[in-house]
């Protein structure tokens, strides 16, 4: 295939509709963002990221592909061993200085910092979305997602993990992943001074920091008292007690500053001479030599030249859920039929791309009230750019999480949650950037301001946390900057969409309990122009407008990891593609099953936990050479 070099940006991400500095943020963030971007100075320090290497080695020992939450875990923990040489390749580059402001984080999804990738339209759902096309935010830049994320911290049920182990994956129960979550952490000190027994699950003086953030928001003791009026149980600590109830949730938060993978892996290491860091490097295969089908290497664009770059021990794929199949589809290796359909050699026939799951939120339901007086956002700036407290340094009501249990779920077992209630501020100056990272038509966005005009609210959101249906993800055809097609399979098993509504269900009752009812709030249905047939606020409502809005969350499974018995496993139980030699996978793709949480957390464990596989793995090899 003859190749062109393209823009350094590809087109396809250029065409998508971006919220930029003082673009559809509204006024007040306009104003926000435009002060902090005079006052860069003050932020956090960009030279703490290790430096673009402008030339590398034509080989390295190790080659890692994506400085996301897993990337960076595995370069970092490699290139502590000084005998060996890592390079890492992100298609990104820094973070910019206002994603270290924790209640900014709505404004950096679909800017240069994320892929800002679609869903395919079905027909079905996503249908008051542009194009009914679901926005699918992934971060594309020096630790990936969780710069653009909530920065919620939580690591999951201990029946997540240990339900991998029983698929047959050896060494991934929770007693086996828990020295590698508590290798990861520095959980916060007053918090464990305060709770001694957590000590038995935390760990501290790890790379990444984990605290709860200042509770500014009187919305977190309004919803609380509802939540213990409904009967449900205040959590104190998600990791470490059954995950049933309400409660403000532990951050990757470190004063007042958001503290992402990249800060707490690569910062570190970036001194290191034998760990080297290519930005904005694409990468587009792996090298397979197909003779002894052992990986060899990896291609990559950047700056508009295509170069290759050896590996002489492994290769290892952290690129996400969508990219780390489409590079291995890329690389021929994926679904013979779809490989062969567009042109591309197989080199080892793979469900890649298949088992995709993800947490489906219902984005419809809002609690409203009159607006209540609050400092201006000149006041906020002032107070973060001097001392980073104020609203700016929290995550506001995003922080406060509820777990429950809904009598639609499979599997009744205790402390499992299906459903996860999040919570989210939204007024006036902000309809615009909801509407833009939901990717809302121009009726749901209207919508929208209309109902924010002259109120203020909180959305919130029932999210499904236990999936039955499977998505997909495919290529458009052989060319290496064609966006890939992603298919979440949305409610393809319509017990999918009874789970959700169950959820919305118990949002409804929440919002009616009487504490809401004393703070002001109402609950209000967006009012959907094509669900004006139902009658407000009931299920044939909900039902109507869970088609229309929806938001993709969490996505995993793209490189299932399973025995050699499992046709649908990518990856075995040490993270190496079945039937490559050489080649592994960390990050959120290789989970066979999706878990009850946010992914974040258990992603930057799984980039440990290949890093202590990988390092075992030559250790013995050199013993064994010597023996």
């Amino acid at each position: 295939m003859q190749w062109t070099a393209p823009a350094p940006t590809p087109q396809w991400v250029q065409e998508a509709d971006t919220c930029t500095l003082g673009g559809t943020a509204g006024a007040l963030f306009s104003q926000l963002l435009a002060t902090l971007a005079h006052a860069q100075c003050l932020l956090s320090d960009r030279s703490a990221y290790p430096p673009d290497t402008a030339h590398p080695l034509p080989e390295y020992d190790f080659v890692v592909v994506g400085a996301g939450s897993a990337g960076s875990a595995v370069a970092a923990r490699l290139s502590e061993n000084p005998a060996w040489r890592v390079l890492l390749l992100e298609a990104g580059g820094d973070p910019p200085p206002t994603s270290d402001v924790p209640a900014l984080t709505a404004t950096l999804q679909r800017t240069e910092v994320d892929w800002s990738y679609l869903t395919e339209p079905d027909g079905r759902t996503c249908l008051s979305h542009v194009g009914g096309q679901c926005s699918w935010p992934s971060g594309k830049v020096l630790g990936g997602s969780s710069v653009i994320n909530a920065m919620i911290y939580i690591r999951g049920s201990p029946q997540d993990y240990d339900s991998w182990a029983a698929l047959g994956n050896d060494g991934w129960s929770y007693q086996d992943v828990l020295p590698f979550f508590k290798k990861l952490e520095d959980f916060d000190e007053e918090d464990l001074k305060r709770r001694p027994h957590t000590e038995v699950v935390h760990g501290r003086g790890g790379p990444i920091h984990a605290a709860k953030p200042a509770m500014l928001d009187p919305g977190h003791q309004v919803v609380e008292a509802a939540a213990k009026q409904l009967g449900y149980t205040i959590i104190e600590d998600f990791s470490a007690e059954p995950n049933l109830g309400f409660g403000q949730i532990h951050c990757t938060i470190k004063n007042g500053s958001r503290w992402n993978a990249a800060l707490g892996y690569l910062a570190p290491a970036k001194d290191r001479n034998n760990l080297h860091v290519v930005k904005f490097g694409y990468v587009t295969k792996v090298l397979i030599n197909t003779t002894i089908m052992t990986a060899d290497g990896v291609q990559y664009l950047k700056n508009g030249k295509l170069m290759e770059i050896k590996a002489t021990k492994e290769v290892i794929l952290s690129a996400g859920t969508i990219n780390t199949p489409y590079i291995l589809m890329h690389s021929g290796i994926g679904p013979k039929e779809h490989l062969e359909d567009i042109g591309i050699m197989v080199v080892k026939d793979s469900k890649v791309g298949h088992n995709l799951q993800l947490h489906v939120p219902y984005t419809g339901l809002y609690y409203t009230r009159k607006p209540v007086q609050a400092k201006s956002a000149e006041e906020d700036v002032f107070e973060y750019l001097t001392n980073r407290t104020g609203p700016l340094s929290t995550t506001g009501m995003s922080s406060y999480l509820g777990f429950v249990q809904t009598d639609k779920m499979a599997h009744h077992i205790p402390g499992l949650p299906d459903i996860l209630l999040y919570f989210l501020k939204a007024q006036k100056s902000m309809a615009s950037v909801i509407a833009n990272i939901f990717n809302y038509d121009r009726e749901a966005t209207e919508a929208l301001k209309e109902m924010l005009e002259d109120e203020e609210a909180l959305l919130v959101l029932p999210t499904l946390l236990a999936p039955r249906s499977r998505g997909r993800v495919r290529l458009r055809n052989a060319g290496t900057m064609v966006p890939p097609a992603i298919e979440p399979g949305y409610f393809q098993d319509p017990r999918d969409l009874d789970n959700l509504l169950a959820g919305v269900e118990v949002a409804h009752r929440l919002g009616k309990m009487g504490p809401m009812h004393t703070a002001g709030y109402s609950v209000r249905d967006l009012p959907l122009g094509a669900c004006a047939g139902q009658q407000p606020l009931t299920s044939d409502y909900w039902h109507c407008v869970a088609h229309h809005l929806l938001l993709p969350l969490h996505p995993v499974g793209t490189a299932k990891m399973g025995p050699a018995s499992d046709s649908d496993a990518v990856v075995d139980s040490q993270l190496r593609v079945h039937g490559v030699r050489n080649l592994r996978v960390a990050d959120a793709s290789i989970m066979p099953l999706i878990v009850h949480s946010n992914t974040n957390v258990p992603s930057i464990m799984i980039g440990e936990k290949c890093a202590n596989m990988v390092t075992q793995h030559w250790r013995r090899q050199y013993s064994e050479a010597y023996v």
